[in-house]
């Protein structure tokens, strides 16, 4: 059974002996097995007595998976970048033209843009917290359109938004970013039970044609640039 403090610090509180001694006691008698020196011998313990961790990377054409599983905690990394596929990291991996291609201005997952549909994160997560991280680098920018020989620069109020979805419940999103290219990182952690785990990113962006110039037709909508993207999770157990 997982251990947790009996006395805790509070602020403006004076540091006494036993906040610097029960608690720990309580985490080394947790490691320790509940044993103490007088029933266990000495050198008795090695790490020959303990089970080995396993770990693995699998590449497919599109992604790079690492994994890991020790006796209380796992990892997982699913990752596409350019440089890991013969390129260097400045070279679009998929321009998505949000002009002709479908999408809506709710959240569209990054899985149904051709090269990304393998960026899924799975887990047999035990109960404990799941904790993690994605990683996107992308660009939606802005557009500056010449008119009758005068340059009109547009898409300043133009965002993107970036969410987290463990089994298809958004826990941890980017807020708006607007036009610029980013390598944005979101953080997350979620309590899990024993149970199968799916990570995904989602998307959801704006775009307006409307110019405030006559002679100008054109839809000046720029592409959703994607350079690459990495979803690492780590599972706790209790």
């Amino acid at each position: 059974m997982k251990q947790y403090p009996k006395q805790l610090q509070e602020q403006y509180r004076q540091v006494v002996p036993s906040l610097l001694n029960t608690n720990p006691s309580i985490y080394l008698n947790e490691t320790q097995g509940g044993l103490n020196g007088q029933n266990i011998p000495v050198e008795s313990l090695n790490h020959t007595k303990f089970k080995q961790p396993t770990s693995s990377k699998t590449t497919t054409s599109n992604t790079i998976t690492v994994e890991f599983i020790g006796s209380t905690q796992q990892y997982k990394s699913v990752s596409r970048y350019a440089q890991d596929f013969g390129t260097d990291n400045f070279t679009v991996l998929y321009a998505f033209d949000l002009k002709t291609q479908e999408w809506n201005k709710n959240w569209n997952r990054l899985e149904e843009i051709s090269g990304f549909d393998e960026l899924v994160c799975k887990m047999d997560c035990k109960e404990g917290m799941l904790n993690g991280l994605a990683q996107i680098n992308f660009r939606h920018g802005t557009n500056v359109i010449n008119s009758e020989g005068l340059n009109y620069e547009t898409g300043l109020d133009w965002w993107t938004r970036w969410g987290v979805f463990v089994n298809d419940i958004l826990i941890a999103e980017s807020g708006e970013c607007f036009p610029r290219l980013e390598n944005l990182v979101i953080p997350f952690s979620v309590p899990v039970g024993s149970q199968a785990i799916r990570i995904d990113l989602r998307w959801k962006t704006i775009t307006t044609q409307a110019l405030n110039v006559s002679a100008y037709t054109p839809d000046p909508t720029t592409d959703l640039e994607l350079f690459g993207a990495e979803i690492m999770a780590r599972n706790t157990y209790r």
